[in-house]
């Protein structure tokens, strides 16, 4: 683990097809220090896609959700869209994972299959599962069942009530968009434990100033190039 998180945003999406196993594979041979995906739900399966219309990732059209088979669909890189299940299978215990839930009622099916793989000991600063979502409704949810994995709200702009975000939801983590990169709202947040990352970030002099600065990592496309800045390796 370095002392700045680098963790590769859609596998590592600048440099391998996003949201693929080959691109997850790619990820396992770098230094990073997690991989983020986006799940949907479908038929009562966990799939990892971050889109709900299809023409960008796989030059059909339509939309996921009514999708009849997903398994007979291929991204634009000849793959098919993985099951979380097969990333999962093939991260456990090599590296953390960040999974973003981008469907609605998603929550029940994330836990039960989460609960079907072996607990792993701590052994980082960043947790082996981390989830988060713009929605926060599904995130107070999965707090609310006594969720063993770590949480983390995405946020798009700087909001009034962090305060209470925090005190209800009990994060990791806050996700922030790099735009929205306020420090005095960054200060407030670390004060109350909670650490700091910001999306979607691919340029190394913007990433060595949010470094400077105090926040804790980064999601980027080219993990591969801003490793260079994620500082020494902690034990």
């Amino acid at each position: 683990m370095h002392d700045f998180f680098i963790i590769g945003h859609r596998g590592a999406a600048g440099e391998k097809f996003e949201n693929s196993l080959s691109g997850f594979e790619h990820a396992l041979t770098l230094e990073i220090d997690a991989i983020e995906l986006d799940i949907r739900a479908h038929s009562g399966e966990l799939w990892v896609i971050h889109d709900l219309d299809l023409e960008r990732l796989t030059g059909s059209s339509g939309r996921f959700d009514t999708l009849k088979d997903p398994a007979s669909l291929r991204l634009l890189n000849g793959e098919p869209i993985p099951r979380l299940r097969q990333v999962l299978d093939l991260m456990w215990g090599k590296m953390p994972v960040n999974i973003e839930i981008k469907s609605f009622d998603t929550t029940g099916l994330l836990l039960d299959l989460l609960a079907q793989y072996p607990v792993i000991e701590p052994g980082s600063a960043f947790p082996w599962i981390l989830i988060s979502s713009f929605d926060h409704r599904q995130i107070l949810d999965l707090r609310h069942q006594s969720c063993p994995w770590e949480l983390a709200p995405i946020i798009s702009g700087v909001p009034i009530n962090a305060g209470q975000l925090i005190d209800e939801i009990k994060p990791y983590s806050l996700h922030l968009k790099h735009e929205f990169v306020d420090l005095a709202f960054t200060d407030q947040v670390k004060r109350q434990g909670v650490r700091v990352m910001v999306f979607t970030v691919n340029d190394v002099d913007q990433a060595l100033s949010l470094k400077n600065s105090g926040i804790d990592g980064i999601f980027t496309n080219y993990p591969s190039e801003l490793l260079k800045i994620a500082g020494p390796v902690k034990a």
